[in-house]
């Protein structure tokens, strides 16, 4: 055996460029699994030890106040373990160095840290707030961090109409803001939106709210029904203004991590198998052409005692060398991926301790799978070396038994050049394996052209929500529901070129057994300031009469257009009403139903109420009118659009760059290793034959091109199946990243079918410049010697 090793070490120095090519392949496919798989099993890590840590709730509850003896009455319903009361409200802020106004979120905490409270507290830096100085804070991270604020420094804020000066004394996080969103939007925006604790006894005094709370948390008993314990709360708190108590599945934060969780699981198994099939199809030519040149061999290693187990773990040490090197240089840069894609999540998430944890089970897996594709490529060659008698491998091959091509016939011999005739005569004579080449080479174009789809479905989700559905500038959200003579008063503010007003309703929807909390909104129009715009940038018209629903939610429901839908009102009269569902429209994000306000009016049985104004105002009058919202009682929240947008720009830039290079440097891999190892294996199986051309008289040139012909035109049809190829892996991570949250459009930019264009274009070129210094380097005399 020490002979035979010897001889697969020396063969395998004489073929490194494609075996190298081929550990490339197996690296790339074993760190996007190990990488994606211990990213996924962190996160999970993560939000688990952080939820279990500081007792992150399981049911949720808000309303519009209900006594705080109802929390006693709350802890005795079966399967509670434990309740936590609390009161919540947004507030207009007057942040230093910001023009703008910003969004807090008050939440109460004990004065007295003495016992466990559910949601609790990490304090990454400063200290807890003291008893008897209702003027402490401690404020969110990252909206610490993004306006350079630190414990010490004092904010602005109106509170119930009052203007207060809170003094921030700690920088925290909860279980409950990992993702730290405004009310009402999709996209953080960490400078002009934050999250504030502040002790119960100052808040109930600032809102009037004493012995009574707004807010409710509560941990469940192992085994307990979620399904009861909520029925159970609708019933004791419908009275209070409740909008329907919810499990930690619908708590906005949670729903974020565990759908990115979930895409982390997809992209586990997506590119992995196109990697390690590709190392399958390359092995197993590579190995195929190793076998029919070494047949002479063979047969004297049989001949010299060697048995067919001997031969066969020979030649099956071509495939598991490079194997076994692309292994550990995957695990390597697995490692290295994860760490950096973890650093980017940090940016996203807002966790007290985010882990990185390598598992080996995962790279155990990554390895078994690894070498089952190097046995799977591997074992029609082997299998062929071990069956070939000595005497018939003594023997050269039959030669094969070929006829005219189609460019052979005389009509066309004196049109087409003799070297393109040899191209098309190759690969008529080869049809499987030029196929599979093609197949191969289209899928690096196929990864490229995926990998850029995220980028064109961002670009329309920004063309459709912040330019075409969206076009206002600021939306003003009240505290409470406003009369419309009392909203309207903004209107005459200086500065504010257009108006639009909106009434938002929580209700509980029914169609047959099927349920949903959702809250519907009603719009003056669809064609004013925010317009009904799908998902493929088509606008919709608003019905004058009847509910629209998003394609999502009608499914949910499981109604169809005509279709008679139960409605709850949670609020006011608590009304139940029947509604004609009018048509659905495809949104891009979130779930929604839209009603003509008018007919949202005569649906609740009230004059109307308004919640919000979308507002477009006049460049040269932000700054007036930043100063009148910061001091305007009774608004709850605002929000610029402007800012949004560059606030998720700035969020989305670092992660899709990344991703991109990421997707990019392996597809130019998978496109070096399949072009480059198709035409060293052609150079070898047809030295003879182009050498002999040029004895004969063609230049380098020539021969060049009937090499190298070959794979550009191998790449040439590759393109086009690889684009569709593409597209239809992209509609599959469409459908499978898709999430009640967002949905990805469908779309594609000619920019990305030509960056994947030109990428292949570039690797084909820089590997037929290193097969054709071989080509030239090729000894005439050497090679017309060899026996075929």
């Amino acid at each position: 055996m020490n002979l035979l090793r010897k001889k697969l070490l020396r063969e395998l120095m004489h073929l490194k460029g494609q075996m190298l090519a081929v550990a490339a392949v197996v690296a790339c496919g074993i760190s996007v699994f190990v990488s994606m798989s211990s990213v996924k099993y962190s996160l999970e890590a993560s939000r688990e030890r952080y939820y279990s840590r500081y007792r992150f709730a399981d049911v949720f509850l808000q309303v519009k106040r209900a006594p705080e003896f109802y929390r006693e009455s709350v802890s005795r319903i079966p399967g509670v373990a434990s309740v936590s009361s609390r009161i919540v409200a947004d507030v207009t802020l007057d942040v230093p160095g910001l023009d703008e106004p910003a969004t807090g979120r008050l939440v109460s905490i004990p004065e007295y840290r003495t016992a466990p409270v559910l949601n609790d507290l990490f304090i990454r830096s400063g200290r807890y707030i003291e008893p008897g100085k209702p003027e402490e804070v401690i404020a969110s991270k990252p909206f610490l961090e993004a306006n350079g604020l630190v414990p010490g420094d004092r904010i602005g804020a109106v509170i119930n109409g009052r203007k207060k000066q809170l003094l921030i004394v700690g920088m925290g996080l909860s279980p409950e803001y990992i993702y730290e969103v405004q009310p009402g939007a999709f996209f953080p925006d960490k400078r002009r939106f934050g999250v504030f604790w502040m002790s119960r006894s100052a808040l109930e005094s600032a809102l009037d709210m004493s012995g009574a709370f707004n807010d409710l948390s509560l941990t469940l008993a192992h085994g307990a029904s979620e399904k009861d314990v909520l029925m159970q709360l609708d019933n004791i708190f419908r009275r209070y203004g409740s909008l329907g108590a919810y499990g930690r599945s619908e708590q906005l934060s949670d729903r974020f991590i565990v759908d990115e969780i979930k895409q982390v699981g997809i992209q586990i198994t997506f590119l992995p198998a196109v990697f390690l099939a590709v190392a399958v199809f390359l092995l197993n030519i590579v190995l195929r052409r190793i076998v029919a040149t070494q047949r002479d061999q063979i047969a004297v290693l049989k001949a010299m005692g060697y048995s067919n187990e001997e031969v066969g773990l020979h030649y099956l040490g071509f495939a598991m060398v490079p194997t076994a090197a692309g292994a550990v240089a995957g695990t390597v840069l697995g490692a290295w991926l994860g760490r950096g894609l973890m650093n980017i999540y940090a940016d996203f998430y807002n966790f007290a301790e985010l882990v990185y944890l390598f598992r080996i089970e995962d790279v155990a897996l990554s390895v078994l799978l690894s070498f089952a594709a190097a046995l799977a490529g591997a074992l029609g060659a082997v299998r062929s070396a071990v069956l070939l008698p000595p005497a018939e491998a003594m023997r050269p091959d039959s030669p094969a038994l070929f006829r005219p091509g189609i460019l052979d016939r005389p009509s066309l011999q004196k049109k087409i050049s003799v070297p393109v005739r040899i191209i098309v005569r190759n690969l008529e004579r080869r049809p499987l394996k030029a196929a599979l080449s093609v197949v191969m080479i289209s899928l690096a174009v196929a990864i490229l052209v995926a990998g850029r789809y995220t980028y064109d479905a961002v670009d329309r989700m920004i063309l459709v929500e912040f330019n075409e559905k969206h076009r206002e500038d600021v939306t003003v959200v009240f505290n409470d529901p406003m009369p419309p003579g009392v909203a309207y008063n903004l209107a005459s503010l200086d500065g504010v070129l257009e108006h639009e007003y909106y009434r938002e309703e929580p209700v509980r929807m029914s169609f047959g057994h099927r349920m949903r909390r959702q809250s519907v909104k009603g719009l003056q129009s669809g064609e004013g300031l925010q317009r009904l715009v799908d998902k493929m940038n088509r606008q919709i018209s608003l019905p004058s009469s009847g509910i629209l629903l998003t394609s999502t939610l009608a499914d949910i429901l499981g109604v169809r257009q005509g279709d008679k839908l139960q409605i709850e009102f949670l609020q006011g009269r608590q009304l139940h009403r029947e509604v004609e569902v009018a048509g659905t429209i495809d949104e891009i994000l979130g779930l929604s139903a839209y009603m003509h306000i008018e007919a949202l009016d005569r649906l609740a049985g009230d004059g109307g109420a308004l919640n919000a104004a979308y507002l477009r105002i006049d460049s040269s009058s932000t700054s007036r009118l930043y100063s009148d919202f910061k001091n305007t009682p009774g608004v709850g929240s605002i929000m610029m659009l402007k800012a949004l947008k560059e606030s998720f720009d700035e969020l989305i830039a670092e992660s899709m760059t990344t991703s991109t290079v990421i997707l990019t440097s392996f597809a130019c891999v998978l496109a070096f290793a399949v072009i480059y190892n198709g035409a060293r294996i052609s150079l070898s199986e047809r030295a003879r034959e182009l050498t002999s051309l040029r004895v004969l008289g063609m230049t380098r040139g020539e021969i060049s091109f009937i090499l190298l012909g070959e794979q550009v035109l191998l790449t040439l049809l590759a393109v086009p199946l690889g684009f569709f190829t593409g597209i239809g892996l992209s509609a599959l991570l469409a459908v499978g990243l898709s999430s009640e949250l967002y949905r990805l459009p469908l779309v594609f930019s000619a920019y990305n079918f030509l960056f994947a264009f030109t990428v292949v274009v570039i690797v084909s070129a820089v590997s037929a410049v290193a097969v054709r210094r071989r080509l030239v380097a090729l000894d005439l005399v050497e090679v017309l010697k060899t026996r075929e």
